[in-house]
């Protein structure tokens, strides 16, 4: 029988027998991934821990690997249009959005606002002046996050956090949803299970990611009175969302 500890053992003394150069590549995303650890380590203890989150993706963000990414999204022609304009539509008050017609895109995230007691990000001052691309991205994907939960279906809850984290990480190829989902999955080694199971809710969001039109690329703005179901349809994720672990809203028809 073999003795697999052993057979480890002796692949980890042939490792330090022949140490490798470490690449440029490597020495750049070094002092970035480093500076994630001790929050890395908060999250993997307590998943639902907000500040450790924001500090992953705040360190993250700066990396090349970052960097390589949003270059990659910006290759996108209709991102590309939107970073250009430094686009930011009309966002109606919670109140002007909930009283929209039944089923609309912004009724449901009014209600899905007003459920959670969520409130808007602001238009950025200055936003029209301002000259970093990846500035413009950071903020558009913050001001959004809430309402990619409502897109999505996936709730507030740890589970649901968690999904959309998977499709943040499909969607928009950034080192720091990447990162929350490794803190995700490896904190399944010590925490009680949960409904749906974390591996699971990450699993359905890389899947969605994958499926979903780039959610980066709309303006939601110029939409907000368009039927919830509809949005679903033109980004391609109705079908996808009947199998979804989550109970999604009554908008997929």
């Amino acid at each position: 029988m073999l003795n697999i500890p052993n057979l480890f053992a002796e692949a980890e003394r042939d490792d330090a027998r022949t140490p490798q150069p470490t690449s440029a590549f490597a020495e750049e995303q070094k002092p970035h991934l480093e500076a994630t650890l001790p929050a890395l380590l908060e999250l993997i203890e307590k998943p639902d821990r907000v500040p450790s989150a924001l500090a992953i993706l705040n360190h993250s963000y700066s990396s090349p690997l970052a960097r390589m990414a949003r270059q990659r999204l910006r290759a996108n022609p209709e991102i590309a249009a939107l970073v250009g304009e430094r686009y930011w539509g009309h966002w109606p008050s919670i109140e002007e959005l909930a009283a929209m017609p039944a089923g609309s895109l912004g009724q449901a995230f009014g209600a899905l606002l007003q459920q959670e007691g969520l409130t808007l990000i602001p238009r950025p001052e200055g936003l029209d002046q301002l000259t970093d691309d990846d500035q413009y991205l950071q903020l558009r994907t913050r001001a959004c996050h809430d309402l990619w939960h409502l897109i999505t279906g996936f709730p507030t809850t740890l589970p649901g956090e968690v999904a959309l984290n998977g499709f943040g990480a499909r969607q928009l190829r950034q080192p720091g949803p990447v990162l929350l989902l490794a803190a995700d999955l490896l904190s399944r080694a010590h925490l009680n299970d949960t409904t749906p199971d974390l591996a699971d809710a990450v699993s359905f969001g890389l899947r969605l990611g994958g499926v979903c039109a780039p959610v980066l690329a709309q303006r939601w703005e110029e939409g907000w009175e368009r039927p919830l179901s509809e949005w679903r349809v033109q980004l391609g994720i109705s079908e996808e969302l009947r199998l979804s672990p989550f109970a999604v809203s009554p908008a997929v028809d």
